[in-house]
């Protein structure tokens, strides 16, 4: 899975390559490893993950940042057990990097809803206005998250 759709995964064998590398060119994603060993692959499939979600989500954050006037102190990718992503009090938020698995919509939806707690730290209805106020199909992106892990 990748932003939402299913692709193919193709291993190439290298036996030059030192850890098995993972790209994606769109149409599919391509190993290229000197073993077929599930947990190697898995690890390089994983950090490509975080990488690409780390970009993602910085680039979102760019988008939304100056709508709700208000920069992030930091942002970290991690993997969170219970939620797609977090706000510290101070400033520091903190997304899951299996939100990459997800539509573009839903990633929108997580950093938007982050990005209102540095305003709101709380769920009350100021907070819900300002969510809706930038991202007013926040419910369809919610629903997208549902069951998978907590928000």
């Amino acid at each position: 899975m990748y932003l939402g759709r299913r692709y193919p995964l193709v291993i190439q064998i290298d036996l030059d390559q030192k850890k098995p590398q993972i790209t994606f060119d769109g149409v599919q994603f391509r190993c290229i490893t000197s073993i077929v060993e599930e947990a190697g692959i898995s690890s390089a499939l994983q950090a490509f993950y975080k990488r690409e979600s780390r970009k993602i989500i910085e680039e979102r954050l760019r988008v939304y940042q100056p709508q709700i006037r208000i920069k992030a102190r930091s942002v970290t990718i991690k993997e969170r057990v219970t939620q797609w992503g977090s706000c510290s009090s101070d400033r520091k938020l903190t997304f899951h990097w299996r939100l990459i698995l997800f539509p573009m919509e839903a990633i929108d939806y997580v950093v938007v809803h982050e990005l209102c707690h540095l305003k709101h730290m709380n769920h009350d209805r100021s907070f819900w206005r300002l969510v809706g106020k930038i991202y007013p199909q926040y419910k369809d992106a919610m629903s997208l998250l549902q069951g998978q892990t907590d928000q």
